[in-house]
């Protein structure tokens, strides 16, 4: 009976050390080398500071949330959080708890156009022609067109077959600087929770726990700043300038 109940306890044991340290398959969009680099490590850190291990793949924006949608992925490192709520239960994927950071979106638009922020955000009445990345269309107000490239949509803007291009500061400032364009004028949007996805369900549970659990032992030893401190420096904070 003895090695019995010490058979049943070391296969326990084994059952929780096994869940503990599972490989967390991460998705990571194609954003700047700056941005993609920062989510990497971050995700990378959390796991390991939770003992798990995370096995990580670099997609395009639309392929990483695809496979969010198609549970073929635990996490993804890292996208900004719909602000309206009432269009959660609508997603194939869910949000993290916890916030990574915050993230500053930007309008860019035609310098032969004025575009008045407040009047987009009461559903675009001039109906101006714009673009976003095509993971955030649902994030807005009103209409607007998707985008698969930052570069495209800024060409487009520069040359005026668009009115603007609204996304995140940091991997879009990246691009412009980049590609030298001189028509686009740049003005503040609005400031977006940064957070992890999960799967559908997933809110609440283990993985989820862990990501809030890791963060707050990065921050604690200082680790979060070092990986952090020199992306979030130019994605969390509006910063005026002028190409």
């Amino acid at each position: 009976m003895t090695k019995r109940l010490l058979f049943l306890f070391a296969s326990i044991i084994g059952l929780v050390s096994g869940v503990s340290a599972q490989t967390l398959n991460v998705v990571v969009p194609q954003l700047s080398p700056t941005a993609t680099d920062a989510y990497t490590r971050i995700i990378e850190a959390i796991a390991d500071v939770e003992g798990r291990t995370a096995n990580v793949q670099i997609l395009p924006f639309a392929r990483a949330i695809y496979m969010m949608e198609t549970r073929q992925a635990d996490i993804e490192s890292a996208f900004v959080q719909n602000p309206d709520q009432k269009k959660w239960a609508g997603l194939n994927y869910d949000y993290s708890s916890a916030e990574l950071l915050k993230i500053v979106f930007v309008l860019y638009a035609n310098k032969t156009k004025t575009i008045n922020v407040e009047d987009l955000k009461s559903g675009n009445t001039k109906n101006y022609k714009l673009e976003t990345d095509s993971a955030h269309i649902d994030h807005f107000p009103f209409p607007i067109a998707f985008s698969t490239s930052i570069d495209a949509s800024l060409k487009k803007v520069d040359t005026g077959a668009i009115d603007g291009f609204i996304f995140s500061q940091g991997s879009t400032d990246a691009a412009l600087r980049r590609l030298g364009l001189k028509n686009v004028m740049r003005q503040y949007y609005d400031t977006f929770r940064g957070v992890f996805l999960l799967q559908k369900g997933a809110r609440d549970g283990p993985v989820d726990a862990m990501i809030s659990d890791g963060i707050a032992k990065l921050k604690a030893d200082g680790k979060y700043k070092e990986i952090m401190g020199q992306y979030s420096s130019g994605a969390s904070k509006y910063i005026e300038w002028q190409p």
